[in-house]
C-alpha cells in the first residue's frame, strides 16, 4: 500500500473514533462512572478496544490480499506489518508540532495567584525534584540490569537516564478532575498541578539532552564534550526559552495596546492565536526549546495580554484553547490506545514492572525529601515562635469538611490532647494553641502557615505521580541507534496505562486514606488563607512600574478603580455596617471604553454571562 493511502485512511479513522471518544465522554458525566473510571482511562480503553479489532480484521484481510498478490506476481499490492502499524499511529514529529503545544499553553493561561503563592515548592519538584526522579530512574535501571534480573535486554546508560527523563514527567489530568470535583485542599491541588506544568517543560529539555548522548561513542573525549554540550543546551533550553516565552508575551500584548482591534474581533482572536504561536516556532528555528517557550508565553499572555482583548474575544479565545488543549490530550492517549496491539512482540514484561518500581521508588525520593527541606526552610525564616494565639483553627480557614486537625494531633501526639485541655484558648472567636505549647509543629510563622506541607499532603502528592501524554510523546522520538526503540516505547504504554487506570481509577479512596481536605469553600479559603502578596513585593513593584503601565491599556486607570472598590469593601466590612450604595450609574473605563454600567449588569446580562467564573481548581480541563 502507498504511504499517501495509509495517513488517509488513518485519518479517517482516527477523526471518526475520535468524534466517537468525544460522544461517550458526555456519558462519562455520571458521578458513579467518573469516580471508578477517569476520562482518560476511558478514552484509553476505546483505543485499545479499536486497536484490538483493527488488528484482527486488518490482519485478517492483509493475510488474504497477500496471497492473491503472490498469486498474481504482484509486489506492489503486498502488505505489511509497518502499513499495518500506520493505520494505528502517526507521525512521531506530530505531537512535537501540533498536539503537546496548545496542552502546554493552555496550562500556562491557567497559572494563577495561588501558583505564585506556591512558587517556591513548586519550582523545588519541578525542578530539582524532576532531576533527582530522571537519575534515580536510570541508576535503579542500572542496578537491576548489573545484578542481571532483566533477562538479555541490556539498554546502556545514556538510554536509561533518556528513558528516566521522559518517565519523570507527570500528567496528573484525572487526578487533578477528582481534585477539581471534590474541592479538595487548594494548597494540594496547585502543588500537583503547578508540578505537573513545569514538570512537563524541564523533563522535555532533559529528554532532549540526553538523548544526544545515545548515539555518541563511549570515551573520555566524546562524554567530555558531551558533558559541556549538555550543561550549554540545558542552560540555553531554560533559561533562552524562558526569556524568549516571557518576551513573544509582552510583545503581543503591547501590540493589543497600541492597535484597537475590539471592532474586528475575528481579526483579534485570529492574530492573538497566531501571535501565541510564534515564539514557539522561533524557538524550534533557533534549537532552544519550544514547550519552555510557548508555557511561558502562555503565562505572559494570562498577565498581559488577556487585559487587552475585548470581552468577547476573552470568552472565545478562551473556549478555543480549552477545545484545543482537550483535543489534543484526548488525542494523544487515543493514538496511544491504538498503538498497544500494534507492537506485539516487544512486550518485556520482567522490564517494565522494574521500571515502574523505579518509577514509584524515585517518585518517593523526589516528594519526601524536598517536603522536609522545605518545612525546615520555613522554620528557619523566622526568629522565633510567632504569636500563635492568632492563629486561627484550620476548619474556619478552609471551610471544609474534613479539618487540618488531624494532621496536627498525628504531629503532636500524645500531647494532643494536653494541648486542647489546656492550651486552647479563644480569641476573637477562634480556638488556637497557646504559646506555652508550641513547638516545632506550631512554630511555623502565622503568615506562612497555609505553605507548611503536612504528612497527608506529601503522601497525596507521591500518589498523584501519573503518567501520561507528554511521557508518551517523548518516547514516540526515542532514538533507535541501539534498536531499544520499541521496547521502550512499550514500556511507557504499560506504565501510563497502570498509572491512569489504577492510580487515577483510586484517587478518590486515595483522598479518604490520607485524611485529605474536601470541600474547600473558594471564597473562605481566599480570604482567610491568603494573608500576603503572592510574590516578593518587590517584583510586584517593579512590574506595576515599569510593565504593566507599558503593555496593558488604561492600566493606571483600572488599578485605581480596583484599589478604591477594595478599600471601600475592606471599611465597610471592618465598620460592619451595609455598603454605602452605589450611584445606580457608574462612568468607568474598561479597556479603553467609557461607558454606562446599570445596576441590573450585576446580575449577568449579555456577554457576561458567558464569562467563566475564576475558579481556584481551573486547570483548563472543561
Amino acid at each position: 500500500m502507498g504511504e499517501e493511502e495509509n495517513i488517509s485512511h488513518f485519518l479517517v479513522f482516527f477523526a471518526a473514533l475520535l468524534a466517537m471518544v468525544l460522544i461517550v465522554e458526555v456519558l462519562h458525566d455520571s458521578p458513579v462512572l467518573s469516580s471508578i473510571f477517569p476520562e482518560a482511562a476511558m478514552v484509553l480503553a476505546v483505543g485499545m478496544a479499536a486497536g484490538f479489532v483493527i488488528h484482527l480484521i486488518v490482519g485478517k484481510l492483509a493475510e488474504v490480499a497477500n496471497d492473491d498478490a503472490n498469486d498474481d506476481a504482484n509486489d506492489d499490492d503486498v502488505y505489511t506489518r509497518e502499513d499495518l502499524g500506520a493505520l494505528l499511529s502517526f507521525n512521531p514529529d506530530i505531537f512535537f508540532i501540533a498536539l503537546l503545544p496548545p496542552i502546554i499553553f493552555n496550562s500556562g493561561l491557567r497559572i494563577g495567584a495561588l501558583f505564585f503563592r506556591h512558587f517556591t515548592p513548586i519550582a523545588m519538584f519541578a525542578i530539582v525534584g524532576t532531576t533527582i526522579s530522571a537519575l534515580s530512574v536510570a541508576f535503579v535501571l542500572k542496578l537491576v540490569l548489573h545484578l542481571g534480573l532483566c533477562n538479555s535486554f541490556q539498554p546502556t546508560l545514556t538510554e536509561l537516564l533518556t528513558f528516566g527523563a521522559l518517565i519523570s514527567s507527570t500528567d496528573p489530568v484525572s487526578t487533578l478532575a477528582v481534585f477539581q470535583a471534590k474541592k479538595v485542599d487548594p494548597q494540594l491541588f496547585y502543588l500537583v498541578f503547578g508540578e505537573s506544568v513545569l514538570n512537563d517543560a524541564l523533563a522535555i529539555v532533559l529528554f532532549e539532552s540526553f538523548s544526544k548522548f545515545v548515539a555518541k561513542e563511549k570515551n573520555a573525549n566524546t562524554v567530555a564534550h558531551g558533558l559541556v554540550d549538555f550543561a550549554i543546551d540545558l542552560f540555553l533550553n531554560s533559561v533562552g526559552s524562558l526569556f524568549l516565552g516571557c518576551l513573544g508575551g509582552l510583545f503581543a500584548a503591547l501590540i493589543f495596546k497600541q492597535i484597537d482591534m475590539r471592532q474586528s474581533r475575528l481579526v483579534e482572536i485570529s492574530l492573538y492565536l497566531l501571535l501565541m504561536y510564534i515564539p514557539f516556532l522561533l524557538a524550534e528555528i533557533m534549537h532552544l526549546s519550544g514547550i519552555v517557550t510557548i508555557l511561558f508565553t502562555g503565562i505572559a499572555a494570562n498577565r498581559y495580554v488577556v487585559p487587552n482583548l475585548s470581552s468577547i474575544t476573552k470568552v472565545n479565545a478562551d473556549m478555543l484553547f480549552r477545545l484545543l488543549s482537550h483535543l489534543a490530550e484526548t488525542s494523544i492517549f487515543l493514538e496511544l490506545g491504538l498503538s498497544v496491539f500494534g507492537l506485539i512482540g516487544h512486550w518485556n514484561w520482567t522490564f517494565i514492572m522494574w521500571s515502574l518500581l523505579a518509577c514509584l521508588v524515585s517518585r518517593a525520593m523526589n516528594v519526601f525529601p524536598l517536603v522536609f527541606i522545605f518545612n525546615q526552610c520555613l522554620l528557619r525564616d523566622n526568629d522565633g515562635v510567632d504569636d500563635i494565639s492568632s492563629s486561627p483553627d484550620p476548619a474556619h480557614v478552609y471551610g471544609a469538611k474534613l479539618t487540618g486537625s488531624m494532621d496536627l494531633a498525628e504531629e503532636l501526639g500524645p500531647s494532643y490532647n494536653q494541648a486542647v485541655d489546656y492550651g486552647m484558648m479563644l480569641k476573637d472567636g477562634h480556638q488556637s494553641f497557646d504559646q506555652s505549647v508550641a513547638s516545632e509543629v506550631t512554630a511555623t510563622p502565622y503568615h506562612r502557615k497555609d505553605l507548611k506541607i503536612r504528612r497527608n499532603t506529601a503522601n497525596m502528592m507521591w500518589f498523584s505521580g501519573l503518567r501520561g501524554s507528554v511521557g508518551y510523546a517523548c518516547v514516540r522520538t526515542f532514538p533507535d541507534t541501539l534498536g531499544h526503540q520499541k521496547e521502550f516505547t512499550m514500556t511507557t504504554m504499560a506504565i501510563v496505562l497502570i498509572t491512569v487506570f489504577f492510580l487515577g481509577g483510586t484517587t478518590e479512596g486515595a483522598l479518604a486514606f490520607f485524611k485529605i481536605n474536601i470541600g474547600v469553600d473558594e471564597d473562605t479559603y481566599m480570604k482567610q488563607s491568603l494573608r500576603e502578596p503572592v510574590i516578593s513585593n518587590a517584583i510586584l513593584n517593579f512590574e506595576r512600574k515599569f510593565i504593566k503601565p507599558v503593555v496593558i491599556r488604561d492600566y493606571h486607570l483600572m488599578h485605581g478603580i480596583r484599589n478604591q472598590a477594595e478599600n471601600d469593601r475592606v471599611s465597610s466590612h471592618v465598620r460592619r455596617r451595609p455598603r454605602t450604595p452605589v450611584d445606580p450609574t457608574i462612568e468607568m473605563t474598561e479597556s479603553g471604553y467609557l461607558g454606562t454600567i446599570q445596576k441590573k449588569q450585576e446580575e449577568g446580562n449579555g456577554i457576561d454571562k458567558l464569562v467563566r467564573t475564576d475558579s481556584l481548581f481551573d486547570y483548563g480541563a472543561n
